[in-house]
């Protein structure tokens, strides 16, 4: 009898302790659903018909795992998130940020780490460029909540720039050229297309290219990558 209620005992916790869990499950996505509902710049009504004016959804995404050299690692926002909705749209720009996180140590593989595990808000975006590496957050043809903006952010593949004081901002620079010539190739999209945050807001966003006028030059290194490339193709 005594074993008996020592199991049964057991049992009656382990049964607490599922229920707690998923009591807790349902809580958490209760939250996720209410932040959801209360965020207004990511409430977008975005159905059918938006995307049927635009030319339809981009059907799929790329998953590039090298551009130009550089290699890049896949770590997706978790479906469903608050910084993840799924939404599949058009692509249209590319939406170029700089981080503006100037402590050592926070490079791409830093800042994927914080939008998969400690990022408790709407803001996402698609990559993010080091002098090394490049990280993938979401799918290109996913909407991510970067731009401040209904446009940008329905519309633009976002692309954080590291300006981490560690690292080497001018091949971080080059780094992100060729990942946007890339981009720009695989959707079909012009030099007109690369769009700053800056052009859907107020904010002087991507700081330093902005600021050292070097938009141009960004815009002329990807051109001369594009071409060089059709020309080998040829």
């Amino acid at each position: 009898m005594k074993r008996f209620n020592i199991s049964l005992k057991k049992i009656i916790c382990a049964s607490l302790i599922v229920m707690l869990l998923i009591t807790i499950i349902i809580i958490n996505e209760i939250i996720i659903s209410k932040k959801k509902s209360n965020y207004d710049e990511s409430n977008i009504d975005f159905n059918i018909e938006d995307n049927n004016a635009y030319g339809g959804i981009t059907e799929e995404s790329s998953f590039p795992n090298d551009v130009y050299g550089i290699k890049v690692y896949t770590q997706f926002i978790e479906s469903n998130s608050i910084s993840r909705w799924g939404i599949k749209r058009k692509i249209k720009y590319i939406v170029l940020h700089e981080t503006d996180n100037f402590y050592k140590n926070t490079g791409a593989k830093n800042h994927a780490n914080y939008l998969s595990y400690t990022n408790k808000t709407s803001t996402s975006w698609h990559y993010t460029v080091d002098d090394s590496e490049i990280y993938h957050h979401v799918p290109d043809n996913e909407v991510a909540f970067h731009a401040s903006n209904r446009t940008g952010n329905l519309f633009g593949i976002g692309i954080e720039l590291c300006v981490n004081k560690d690292g080497n901002y001018e091949k971080t620079f080059e780094n992100a050229t060729k990942l946007v010539a890339y981009l720009l190739n695989e959707y079909d999209l012009s030099i007109e297309d690369i769009k700053t945050h800056s052009d859907f807001t107020n904010k002087n966003c991507p700081h330093n290219i902005l600021v050292n006028g070097r938009l141009d030059e960004f815009k002329q290194k990807v051109d001369y990558i594009i071409k060089n490339e059709n020309m080998q193709r040829r």
